[in-house]
């Protein structure tokens, strides 16, 4: 398996391809559309994926944690774009926060959505 950092990697680059669901739509309200189907044919997003099970984990930490979220996907390179010379203190100052906030709300992001990521293969696998 590829590691944390390269699936997160891969996430953000699907999600600046414009491979998340059409604004206004919900993954649920696309499997509703597709009759249950995943994924499929006319260039739709593509929902049976690591990285839409990263994107679906985002959004639950959202629901509770709209910081740390934001935090994740400002690290991940999924909201906004990273300069070469950019660091954690630069994108800390950028939100309007201290760096051990910045890297408190990541650690807490990150922990989550590996946790979240974890059972959901495991009952998969079970």
């Amino acid at each position: 398996m590829a590691s944390w950092d390269d699936i997160f990697d891969q996430w953000a680059r699907w999600v600046h391809s414009g491979s998340l669901v059409p604004a206004g739509q919900s993954i649920l309200g696309k499997l509703i559309e597709n009759q249950g189907v995943f994924g499929g044919g006319g260039g739709g997003p593509v929902l049976d994926c690591i990285e839409a099970e990263v994107e679906a984990a985002v959004l639950r930490l959202a629901a509770e944690d709209t910081a740390a979220a934001t935090v994740f996907r400002i690290e991940c390179g999924a909201l906004g774009f990273h300069v070469q010379d950019d660091t954690q203190l630069k994108r800390a100052h950028r939100t309007g926060i201290s760096l051990p906030t910045y890297k408190r709300r990541l650690k807490k992001a990150r922990e989550t959505i590996i946790q979240q990521l974890t059972e959901k293969r495991v009952k998969r696998h079970a």
